[in-house]
This record gives structure tokens, C-alpha cells and sequence, in this order.
């Protein structure tokens, strides 16, 4: 079984930690070629913006661009000089502006030479900072619509400085690279997070290994240390109440018996798994919570005085007190807290009435009642099975449930004889025991098929 368990863990751990590989190399295999490119761009970027910076300070930056202009041999040099510059750039616009916005130049645009674009907002940033600007974007000002067939551009504005004062603004439009290198990076994370993760597997494989079935073995030692614990702990409870029914010998037996009867009962009423662990249980410690009751009080022959009653009933409570705390023992608070109350509403708590009634409690009521009427009490002996029938019968629908009287009322007085006589000499310890053992394994296990079982 721990061999099971441990290499399941492994099994789960790994399939999970490949997925969750997978999902990092995926992360990867996207941010860092998106990191790469976002590099290169910002490279490119400021590549371009020097070129041209370069081409200004070559050939632009020792006069005003308008009076190149009015010279006609020096403004065909400087077009010459531009053709060349645009040839081994990658540019497809090259424009000089003046700093009122008018265009100048354009080498593809020339439709728009002499015309003024005041709404340019760059151009506008350019001269009035004297910096140097770049962007990328889809070309989309007015005078620039014969560039969209290219696409996304590298746009460079930058202001033309002569005698220390701005005195036109040059702008060109360069091609943005594919960065084909992209696709290769991607497989390259790929499969660098591939020889990284069957690296780390064959090198954690063992020690997992190791360290899961080392795990699983603590665990199953620590689950039986539980058990064990609890099962010490249910004999203490065991010895505390037979020293509670030695107090009383009249009613010595009586947890053995109503437990025997409560399992009859609730088989004919088809009661099994939980609902069958929380009847046996809760019957074998419905009266634990008596062992705070003083004896002068619990031994009393004759009635009750109010104060003495509230004594008695806060046996509930403390019944409550000694298994609440303890996990695998509280299936046994529904009939602990409630075997006292009435069907009709009027009982010792009157919290609850009627199918508000847990069904263990009712179902353990009937049985309770019935095995102190037909029993010595110290105030009174023992009934005949006839009369305990015919109290039973008065009560149905007060005190108890009808339906479950009637259930009980069919079963024989030979029948419960022989439950009595087999609980007395067989004694019914292996029916509680096994119970405890049924809720410790749930506590500390998923629950199995065979957990409805009863026996």
C-alpha cells in the first residue's frame, strides 16, 4: 500500500509539475522574444535617429534650409546627397520642414511641397524643444497618406540647428524591420525549457522517489498512532461507563442493551453508514455526561425536586462537553444533545419538536424508554413487556415518534428476549468498537465502497 500511495504522489506531482513547466516555457517561449523584439526596435529607433542626426550635422546644419533653397546648384547637391542617404537607409520619405510648417521638400510627396500643415503635432514638439523625436506608427496625417501601403514606419523628426537656434526640422520615414530571428528565439526557449526540465526529473526523479515514500510511511505510522490514540481514548470512555453504571447497579447493562436494540431498530428502518455510526455511538454514550451528576441525586428513589431536575438534565451538556472535542466522536452529539426531547415539543430543552428531531434521536428515544420501563429503577421496578407496550402506545405521538413506535411495537417480545440474553452474555463491545475503528478510518482516509457496512 505505501508503495501505491508513494508512487501516485510521484505520479501527481510530476504530470502537475509538467503542466506547470509547460505553461512557463510557453510564458517564455513568449515574453522573451517579445523582450528581444522590443530591444531591437528601441535599437532601431535610436539607429535612426542618428543617421539622420549624422546627415544634418554632415549637410544640413551649417545654413538655414531656405537658403540652400534659393541657391540652385547647392539644393541639387543636397538632393543628391539626399537620394544617396535614402538608398542605403531603408527611408521612403525624406521632408524638410520650415518652422512655420511649411513643407519645403518631400522626395516622394512632392504634391505637397509649399503647402503649410500647422496641426502637425510633432513638428510642432520638434521646434519648440529642439529634440529629436521617434516613433513607430501607421501613417495616418493627412500628409502622409501615400506612405500607408508600407505600413508601420519608423517616424524621426529633428530640428535643423544653425548659429544655436532651430531652423527647419528634418523628418524621414524608415522601414521597420521583420526581425525575422523572432521564430528561431521562440524554439530556442523551447527547447532550451525542454533540456532543462528532463535535466531536472532525471536528476529529482530519485530523491522524490525517496522523500514520497518516506513521506507516505511517516504518514501511515502517524494514522495508526491516531487510531491507536483514539481507540485508548474510546476504552477510557468505555471505563468511565461502566463505573457510571457500577454507581447504579439497577441499571448496570443499560448502554449494552439499548445499544443492541437501537441496531435492531434502526435496521428495520434501513439506517446505515453515517446516519447507523451516529445511532450506535450516540447510544453507547448518550448517558456519559451522568458521571458529573452528584449521587445523591442520581441514586434517588423517590421524585425529583425542581433544582434536582436541572442538576439531572445538565447531564446533556456535559455529555456534550466530554465528546465535542473530540472529532471522531461527535457522530454521537445528535443523540446526546437531543434523546431527551419530546415529540410534541415539550421537552428538557425545548429547542426542537417533532421530525426537527434528529432521526438517531428518536429512533434511541423509543429504545430508551423502553429499556427503563422493563428494567429496575430506583423508584419503581420493573414493567411487563404488555405494559411497556402500552406506555410506549400512550407516548406515541408525545414523548415519541409515532411512526417509529409503531415500527418497535411490531417487533416480538421472544425477539427482543434473545437481543437481551446475547447482549448480556456476548456483550455487545465488538458493535461500538467497530464503529470507533469505521470513524477513525474515515478521519484519516478517503472513505471506501465497504463504509455502509455495519455490523
Amino acid at each position: 500500500m505505501p508503495k501505491r500511495l508513494a508512487d501516485s504522489l510521484i505520479s501527481t506531482f510530476f504530470k502537475r509539475s509538467l503542466w506547470i513547466a509547460g505553461i512557463l516555457t510557453l510564458i517564455l517561449a513568449v515574453a522573451v522574444p517579445v523582450t528581444i523584439y522590443r530591444y531591437h526596435v528601441e535599437q532601431y529607433k535610436q539607429e535612426s535617429s542618428n543617421l539622420l542626426a549624422g546627415f544634418i550635422r554632415a549637410e544640413l546644419a551649417s545654413q538655414s534650409p531656405e537658403i540652400v533653397l534659393a541657391d540652385p546648384v547647392r539644393w541639387n547637391k543636397l538632393i543628391e546627397r539626399i537620394n544617396i542617404f535614402m538608398s542605403f537607409s531603408q527611408l521612403v520619405e525624406f521632408k524638410v520642414w520650415r518652422t512655420d510648417g511649411t513643407l519645403l521638400y518631400a522626395y516622394a510627396d512632392k504634391a505637397h511641397i509649399g503647402r503649410r500643415f500647422p496641426d502637425n503635432r510633432r513638428l510642432a514638439e520638434a521646434i519648440r524643444r529642439a529634440e529629436t523625436t521617434v516613433e513607430i506608427e501607421s501613417t495616418r496625417d493627412s500628409e502622409n497618406l501615400s506612405l500607408r501601403p508600407f505600413g508601420r514606419l519608423v517616424e524621426v523628426y529633428a530640428p535643423i540647428i544653425v548659429q544655436g537656434k532651430v531652423a527647419g526640422v528634418a523628418e524621414v520615414y524608415r522601414k521597420t524591420p521583420e526581425f525575422r530571428f523572432l521564430t528561431f528565439h521562440i524554439g530556442q526557449v523551447v527547447g532550451i525549457a525542454v533540456v532543462i526540465l528532463v535535466l531536472l526529473y532525471g536528476l529529482l526523479y530519485g530523491q522524490f522517489s525517496r522523500a514520497a515514500t518516506a513521506l507516505v510511511k511517516n504518514g501511515k505510522r502517524l494514522e495508526e498512532a491516531f487510531k491507536s490514540l483514539g481507540l485508548t481514548y474510546f476504552d477510557t470512555i468505555r471505563s468511565l461507563i461502566k463505573a457510571l453504571e457500577l454507581r447504579d447497579i439497577e441499571t448496570e447493562g443499560h448502554s449494552e442493551r439499548v445499544v443492541a436494540l437501537s441496531v435492531l431498530l434502526g435496521e428495520k428502518m434501513d439506517l446505515a453508514g453515517e446516519d447507523m455510526d451516529k445511532l450506535v455511538l450516540g447510544s453507547y454514550l448518550h448517558d456519559i455526561g451522568k458521571i458529573g451528576v452528584p449521587d445523591r441525586i442520581l441514586l434517588k428513589p423517590g421524585e425529583l425536586s425542581t433544582e434536582e431536575r436541572l442538576v439531572i438534565n445538565s447531564h446533556v451538556e456535559k455529555g456534550l462537553e466530554i465528546v465535542g472535542d473530540i472529532t471522531f466522536l461527535q457522530p454521537a452529539k445528535d443523540v446526546v444533545m437531543f434523546h431527551h426531547e419530546r415529540w410534541d415539543g415539550r421537552g428538557d430543552q425545548q429547542t426542537v419538536s417533532g421530525s426537527a428531531i434528529p432521526v438517531v434521536a428518536r429512533i434511541f428515544a423509543v429504545v430508551d424508554v423502553f429499556d427503563a420501563l422493563v428494567n429496575d429503577r430506583p423508584y419503581r421496578s420493573a414493567l411487563s413487556f404488555s405494559a411497556a407496550q402500552s406506555i410506549l402506545r400512550e407516548e406515541r405521538g408525545m414523548q415519541l415518534d409515532p411512526a417509529i413506535v409503531d415500527l418497535f411495537l411490531t417487533i416480538s417480545e421472544g425477539e427482543l428476549s434473545d437481543i437481551r440474553e446475547n447482549s448480556r452474555a456476548r456483550g455487545i463491545s465488538h458493535i461500538p468498537n467497530t464503529t470507533v475503528k469505521h470513524l477513525l478510518d474515515r478521519f484519516t482516509r478517503k472513505p471506501t465502497p465497504v463504509e455502509g457496512a455495519h455490523p
